[in-house]
């Protein structure tokens, strides 16, 4: 019997990784590829070992992992096969796709990464359930409205969770559930400067550009240089100073902060004469595909009890469940609990209180977990289609680096593609592709424009592919390559 596995060519080399890793490997790159497609079967572990010449346990090891994994499924008396995720697409790397398919893609459509959810693989079974069991018999203060800093059940989920995954320790009355990442700041920004008067905000640059249009529209803003370490100290503060960071996985740069910087920033919160405050944005941290998240500000201040009171930590939930759920949460220092009550109480609770029992019954079920580890699972093999599309398309022109976590991967204009199209000197040259390829229908979100007037930008772009379709992601990649295939012919440069 001829497996789908043939196919593969695999080899295993003695100085390389763990023989079972070196399979692992192997076996996803060929579904990443297309080789092996959804439902193909492949040999048993004992066929496997015999034809490679390992052990047996070599092969179970690998298949195992895999299985666990979700990449394979296992049939009782049937064998293993490929598992049929909707993230598995057998034409994913295919050449011969034209970028305009009408049979897939309407007129109407525009073409877009963006690094949302992807929600056509929401537990919606699950979720219902949750919506009948907190809704059979409601606790009457939710519906006279009457929990205004959160559902007590969903910030208990939340305080037991935020200890799991992020190793942060905290109780339920620090957690004030808001409507989203803006509701969140706007909170903090008004609680921020009825204690302290006059701010400067700091803001990370390059940073995400809904940041800069909430605080910019009230507030003095300044810069925080992003290095190779993270976030720069800013040298010439003035005032009362609050910073919006992203240190584990910055936005969009995907830059992690180092433990030297982490310390640096813990000792000037620490210090007497510190008039510093920090945001810590958790934006995407779920999500993390190699190692561990790291630990947030807000934890690694825990002996410093000063830096500690001047932290505050921002989560969403829209990233992780469905966008329209418009749900987030604050993490206030023990000693400003009062100060965002008092803010709150001020501006009105934005947040819709009837859905908090549903996340907390999901979250408490186990289901909020499982869907996690599926995300996990779903957004890496994503993640590892995007770059084999990059790998195989625009290689000659872009350079990357493969994230270990995040709903994002950032490419950057090679040195000689600037020199090559210097004619565009006038505009960044990541706006002037943007701007072409809205034409074919293929939105891009350049990088030059996260960056703030005072910066040198670099140039490139932000691709999200957690949302879009892999059809969608390579419909986009394919178009890019052939505009610089077209740009360069003008250029007799092929």
């Amino acid at each position: 019997m001829r497996y789908a596995i043939a196919s593969l060519r695999l080899s295993l080399d003695e100085n390389g990784a763990p023989y079972y890793q070196q399979l692992m490997t192997q076996i996803q790159q060929g579904i990443v590829s297309g080789e092996l497609s959804v439902g193909d079967k492949l040999p048993s572990s004992r066929f496997l070992a015999g034809s490679l010449g390992v052990s047996r346990s070599t092969t179970s090891r690998a298949y195992d992992q895999l299985i666990a994994e979700g990449i394979l499924t296992s049939k009782e008396k049937r064998g293993v096969f490929v598992a049929a995720l909707p993230m598995v697409r057998t034409s994913l790397c295919k050449r011969d796709l034209p970028v305009k398919n009408k049979s897939t893609v309407s007129e109407t459509d525009v073409l877009a990464f963006n690094s949302g959810v992807d929600a056509s693989v929401f537990p919606t079974k699950e979720w219902a359930a949750s919506m009948r069991r907190s809704w059979l018999k409601p606790d009457l203060k939710v519906l006279n409205g009457s929990y205004s800093t959160g559902y007590p059940e969903l910030k208990e989920a939340i305080v037991d969770y935020l200890y799991r995954v992020r190793g942060l320790e905290c109780t339920a009355d620090q957690i004030i559930v808001t409507a989203g990442n803006r509701d969140s700041l706007m909170l903090i920004q008004h609680a921020l400067s009825s204690l302290l008067g006059s701010i400067s905000w700091w803001l990370e640059s390059p940073t995400y550009p809904p940041f800069r249009e909430i605080i910019v529209s009230n507030s003095e803003t300044q810069v925080i240089e992003i290095n190779e370490e993270g976030p720069c100290l800013p040298m010439n503060e003035h005032g009362a100073c609050v910073g919006i960071v992203t240190p584990n996985r910055q936005y969009p740069l995907g830059v992690s902060i180092s433990v030297q910087r982490r310390q640096q920033w813990v000792q000037k919160l620490q210090e007497e004469s510190s008039n510093w405050w920090l945001v810590e944005d958790d934006y995407d941290n779920e999500f993390v595909y190699q190692g561990r998240s790291d630990v947030p500000f807000m934890q690694t201040a825990s002996f410093y009890e000063k830096a500690r009171d001047r932290v505050f930590f921002v989560g969403s939930f829209s990233k992780v469940l469905f966008r329209g759920l418009r749900l987030g949460f604050v993490v206030a220092p023990l000693s400003q609990i009062e100060l965002l009550h008092k803010s709150q109480n001020t501006l009105g609770s934005s947040t819709s209180l009837p859905i908090q029992p549903v996340v907390a019954d999901f979250m408490l079920q186990g289901n909020f977990d499982r869907h996690l580890n599926r995300m996990r699972r779903h957004y890496r093999m994503k993640r590892d289609s995007l770059l084999a599309l990059l790998e195989n398309e625009l290689s000659t022109w872009f350079d990357w680096k493969k994230t270990r976590g995040g709903m994002h991967v950032l490419i950057e204009f090679k040195p000689h593609v600037l020199l090559d199209l210097s004619i565009y000197s006038n505009i960044d040259l990541d706006q002037h592709i943007a701007h072409d390829m809205l034409s074919q229908k293929v939105y891009l979100s350049a990088l030059s424009l996260h960056y703030d007037d005072s910066s040198i930008p670099r140039q490139g772009f932000v691709l999200g592919f957690s949302g879009p379709t892999q059809e969608t992601m390579s419909h986009a990649i394919k178009a890019l390559r052939s505009w610089f295939l077209e740009h360069q012919i003008r250029k007799g440069n092929v």
